[in-house]
């Protein structure tokens, strides 16, 4: 006959598996985000689910939803009712948020990769003419100039 139970964590082993702290473990508890069931002594064991459930949350930090939205999440979850549609459209609402900021994020990664460029073309104008390479901060000057010594 197979042996069927599921292996639990500590709370060391969950932190040292998904890279998230046992500080944050701890306040995700306290915050009313995760619920992790404890022995008679009080240590925490953790679930494969409930590891499931902090990579998740993990994910959703990481791309800036609030706490209170991970929580208002997980009291869905928790409902006895069906609330799928309504946490399928807070994790909709989350992707566009994301996604409008990975958008902002793109153009001013153009803006870096362009000033890179342009000190790459005056380093080597440098290298080739002995000139000084000069630049401007100013949105006004966006043309930025290399000055002869």
């Amino acid at each position: 006959m197979a042996d069927h139970t599921e292996r639990v964590l500590t709370i060391g082993e969950v932190a040292e598996v998904t890279g998230v702290t046992d500080h944050t473990l701890r306040y995700y508890e306290k915050a009313g985000i995760l619920i992790v069931p404890r022995l008679s002594n009080g240590q925490r064991r953790y679930r494969e689910i409930d590891v499931k459930a902090v990579e998740f949350i993990g994910h959703l930090r990481r791309t800036g939803m609030p706490i209170r939205t991970i929580r208002d999440y997980a009291d869905l979850v928790r409902s006895p009712d069906d609330t799928s549609v309504e946490r399928m459209r807070l994790l909709e609402q989350h992707r566009e948020n994301v996604t409008r900021e990975l958008a902002e994020q793109q153009q001013h990664l153009a803006g870096i990769t362009q000033k890179i460029e342009w000190y790459r073309a005056s380093l080597a104008a440098r290298d080739l003419n002995g000139v000084t390479v000069n630049e401007s901060l100013s949105k006004e000057s966006t043309d930025e100039t290399i000055a002869a010594r």
